[in-house]
């Protein structure tokens, strides 16, 4: 169950903001398979602005879940725009920090299965 936190800034207007919740609803309702079996309630903080002196918009997310906390922000031209590149960049993080943990636990399982083995190439082997 995903919990999402939305923030804007008092610089973007209602219907926008709005617009904004319904798209990254539709968007982040593909994320909700990744954490139905967690026992760790997955959260996503969403925050967006608008910058005069820029003239650009800032995108923010913050995703809270229990292999890590992974935050990716962007300033496009279109609010959209943002969103859908910051998406993309916590889709990157997320995957590679499970990649990294299967690593982890694949080289872990070697490593004690080398220390109960002797193969029989080995220097010092047990000879019957």
């Amino acid at each position: 169950m995903l919990q999402i936190n939305y923030h804007f800034h008092s610089s973007l207007k209602d219907n926008e903001k709005e617009k904004i919740k319904k798209y990254l609803d539709k968007k982040l309702n593909s994320w909700e398979r990744f954490f139905k079996r967690s026992d760790f309630p997955s959260s996503f903080g969403v925050e967006g602005e608008f910058l005069p002196r820029k003239k650009r918009y800032r995108a923010e997310i913050q995703l809270e879940t229990a292999i890590g906390k992974m935050i990716s922000s962007c300033e496009k031209n279109e609010i959209m725009e943002g969103f859908d590149e910051v998406l993309e960049d916590l889709s990157r993080q997320f995957k590679r920090q499970k990649e990294k943990i299967a690593t982890i636990r694949k080289r872990g399982g070697t490593s004690i299965k080398k220390k109960f083995t002797i193969h029989n190439g080995a220097r010092f082997r047990k000879t019957s």
